[in-house]
């Protein structure tokens, strides 16, 4: 997908992607609010993203997504670009451009969106000191998932499975990492394996030799001696 609120700039862009037969343009953009609404519905592969535009700019457009494509971003103000993306070795296309320079782009970005979801992660930290939003895997997709949707973590290794009413998803951060993102008010910990949504607690239950508390989804989690008591003033 192309978002640009230049014509000329469009039409440069699409004359350069229809050399390549492996790509596919399924839509433009030409102001930030509705290059959010087409990502969100069409959900592309990648963009090509202008960073100054109407409505919102490029960066403001990625802390609206629903899933982080990857990104090309192209600008002609360097100021933007160079501080912005050389600190995360991300490249981009620095108006006015050339063929050459964009077959060099296009090879060195398609393949990695490692960085791109670091620099989303800033942005959405920028936003707020408790994001409203998180960046989370499903499968090969990267989500942006609202925090207030998830119900609660798992440890799982190195990583962190979080479960919202109706899905799985997989974080590439620890568990206590995670943790400090979200905002201690809202979430608590269960166990060194688990933290829970406080609203997602229905009941708390003692089951055999232990207490659980039981969530609005009805999953049961056990609650270890060390969290008991912060999890009783929660709930009874």
């Amino acid at each position: 997908m192309i978002i640009d609120d230049e014509e000329d700039a469009r039409d440069l862009l699409k004359q350069y992607i229809s050399a390549h037969q492996e790509l596919s343009i399924i839509g433009e953009a030409t102001n930030g609010r509705e290059a959010v609404e087409l990502i969100n519905k069409l959900q592309p592969d990648t963009i090509f993203l202008d960073i100054q535009m109407p409505g919102l700019n490029g960066f403001e457009v990625l802390t609206q997504l629903d899933e982080i494509p990857e990104v090309i971003f192209s600008t002609a103000y360097d100021q933007y670009a160079i501080k912005a993306f050389e600190v995360h070795a991300i490249d981009y296309l620095l108006k006015p451009y050339g063929k050459k320079r964009f077959e060099s782009t296009l090879k060195r970005i398609l393949n990695n969106q490692n960085n791109m979801i670091s620099l989303a992660e800033e942005l959405l930290q920028k936003e707020m000191k408790f994001p409203a939003k998180v960046i989370l895997h499903k499968g090969t997709r990267k989500m942006m998932v609202p925090v207030s949707n998830i119900l609660y973590a798992e440890a799982f290794g190195d990583y962190t499975k979080i479960f919202t009413e109706n899905e799985e998803f997989l974080s590439t951060k620890g568990i206590s990492e995670l943790k400090e993102t979200f905002n201690p008010a809202l979430f608590t910990r269960l166990h060194r394996s688990h933290f829970v949504n406080a609203s997602a607690i229905k009941e708390l239950k003692k089951i055999d030799r232990y207490y659980h508390v039981i969530l609005t989804n009805g999953e049961k989690i056990r609650v270890s001696d060390t969290y008991l008591p912060e999890i009783k003033k929660i709930v009874l």
